[in-house]
């Protein structure tokens, strides 16, 4: 499974999403509609998402070697336009602000530390200076700043706001409470990350 957690669940970031303009292959919604689509095809099988409940900065945390992880970090690859660099003269790297290059800078944050973040990023100190919103660099944050606010503000939200992006009704209660939690620790690793980065339209 590529993704878990915060990204699985996939709630929108700010009132005008739809999504959080990432994948939803991984939604629990659609893991059960392939589930029974084996089950209808008469295939022995069955998909599960083992991490369903955990965060990026968890799974970091809980890796069996650690060693081996710190040394695969650089070689790995999240951003979702890694050559966006090259009208820069760069070469394929991190661009350190959409949003897979956000969540792998807040799950290596939270899970490594007080070990650094060893990825070679393109925008590499967020807290630098003011984040423009009209641009790609500040798009993605200042839409995680708004998520994390509304949450903060109203942390009852969460079991709510995690219907919005597909049903849930194959889910027990317990498990949508799971979700729930894992949704706002997730926003709580991003916002660990964001604090002190500074956003408006320049």
């Amino acid at each position: 499974m590529p993704e878990n957690g915060l990204i699985a669940v996939n709630v929108p970031l700010d009132p005008l999403r739809l999504g959080a303009l990432s994948t939803r292959t991984t939604h629990p919604f659609y893991i059960a509609r392939w589930n029974d689509a084996l089950e209808g095809l008469g295939l022995n099988g069955h998909i599960e998402n083992p991490y369903w409940d955990k965060t990026k900065g968890e799974m970091v945390a809980a890796c069996i070697n650690g060693t081996l992880l710190r040394r695969l970090i650089p070689s790995s690859l999240s951003c979702a336009s890694p050559t966006k660099g090259r009208w820069q003269g760069l070469g394929t790297q991190h661009c350190g602000y959409c949003l897979p290059c956000i969540i792998r800078r807040a799950a290596i944050l939270n899970g490594l530390r007080p070990d650094p973040d060893p990825t070679v990023y393109t925008v590499d100190d967020l807290t630098a200076r003011v984040l423009d919103t009209r641009q790609a660099e500040g798009v993605q944050i200042r839409s995680f700043q708004l998520a994390i606010d509304r949450l903060h503000r109203r942390p009852g939200l969460a079991p709510i706001l995690i219907h919005k992006p597909g049903p849930l009704f194959d889910e027990s209660p317990a498990r949508q409470a799971a979700i729930a939690g894992v949704y706002q620790r997730g926003l709580e690793e991003v916002g660990m990350l964001l604090a002190g980065v500074r956003t408006r339209p320049t």
